[in-house]
């Protein structure tokens, strides 16, 4: 029996290509990504077809994006954010502001307690109820929704019960009986702080990278130590960095960093002790470092706390206003020195003639909000 060679061809040709798709639907665990997801014009948008090397928010085997659509401020957070121009105050009591924290006592104690049940169970936190704000990603091959939650902008962006005394003496007289005499100081507690778990933001190829400007030292600092804190809470989170990256400019015997350090921790640590330098491209400049070093499948967590507001200020200005580095940065953790906080009387120092741009407790807010609607998960440290 003779064939012709053109349908030869034709059969040779669709088997290669039946063979090809094939693979393709195994790489990418049954799903072939054909939906662009155009009209959301942000940053964290790494990759709008469905590429093998991705950003990825969620551990999976399949090749998809999780794009960032938007950022859901809790009511918490929207009610502080409308009036903290009214109740922030350079007096020493800072008397609206706690008068506001304690008629929202009752919702403060609802976010703790969300924010207790998240560190056992992240699903357990309920956007609708918990008080805390969330981002919102887009699963770009299933149109799946997910929300990863962080702790709303409230008070003076520090722990809510930090320095109003009645709010403090009613939640420790709970949880201690009636002792009066029971003082803790809770302006450095981070326990506040929703970090986030590995399945939520990263998977297991990522890179896990955090740069530290203002380390200290591995295990010390002013407001307590920053390194392990990291190395600690992220772990217990099941996120083990990569690479450790710090700057201190404080000049300090090497033995007081490195002899504090774990040995598996050593190995993945290069510590500068020098300040940090804010020309754009500077080989001292955090951002040049994380520009050049990290890509946007990774993950990458950015601390910055060196106590000088004109510097910070100025490396937070190159990150609000660089594409690439709202996209490469997915945690910032921030102490921003401004005035209207009743830190300028408990460590700070007076700011109320403070040189530095975004120096008010108000621009402090929008600050943090502009990065987080712009998917970075920006944290005010302490």
């Amino acid at each position: 029996m003779r064939y012709d060679g053109h349908i030869i061809f034709i059969c040779v040709a669709c088997c290669i290509v039946a063979f090809k798709l094939g693979q393709v639907y195994v790489e990418t665990g049954g799903t072939i990504c054909t939906h662009q997801y155009k009209e959301f014009s942000t940053t964290k948008q790494v990759s709008h077809e469905c590429a093998i090397t991705t950003k990825v928010h969620h551990a999976r085997n399949q090749s998809c994006d999780m794009e960032f659509i938007k950022y859901i401020p809790s009511a918490l957070e929207q009610t502080w954010s409308a009036e903290v121009n009214r109740v922030a105050s350079n007096e020493h009591t800072w008397k609206l502001g706690c008068e506001m924290l304690n008629n929202d006592l009752v919702k403060v104690q609802e976010l703790l307690s969300a924010i207790g049940r998240y560190e056992l169970d992240p699903s357990s936190a309920n956007l609708s109820s918990s008080y805390t704000s969330a981002l919102e990603f887009r699963d770009s091959c299933t149109g799946r929704q997910s929300f990863v939650h962080i702790e709303p902008l409230v008070s003076f962006l520090r722990h809510p019960l930090a320095f109003c005394q009645k709010i403090q003496m009613s939640w420790f007289m709970r949880l201690f009986g009636n002792k009066k005499d029971f003082v803790i100081d809770m302006l450095f507690d981070k326990n506040y702080l929703i970090v986030p778990y590995k399945d939520e933001v990263t998977n297991d190829e990522s890179t896990k990278w955090l740069f530290d400007a203002g380390a200290s030292t591995y295990d010390a600092g002013a407001g307590g130590a920053s390194q392990s804190w990291f190395v600690n809470t992220y772990r217990a989170r099941g996120i083990e960095f990569d690479r450790i990256i710090g700057w201190e400019a404080a000049k300090t015997d090497p033995s007081n960093q490195w002899d504090g350090v774990p040995e598996e921790v050593k190995r993945k640590t290069s510590w500068f002790n020098i300040p940090v330098t804010t020309g754009v491209g500077d080989a001292d400049n955090p951002l040049t470092f994380i520009k050049h070093l990290t890509k946007p499948e990774d993950f990458v967590v950015f601390k910055l706390d060196i106590d000088s507001p004109l510097v910070e200020i100025a490396l937070v200005q190159q990150l609000m206003a660089d594409p690439q580095l709202l996209e490469l940065v997915d945690e910032f953790y921030f102490e921003h020195h401004v005035s209207g906080s009743p830190m300028q009387w408990n460590g700070w120092g007076d700011l109320r003639k403070s040189d530095a741009e975004l120096s008010t407790l108000q621009e402090s807010y929008e600050l943090f909000t502009f990065l987080r609607q712009h998917g970075v998960r920006a944290h005010s440290w302490v």
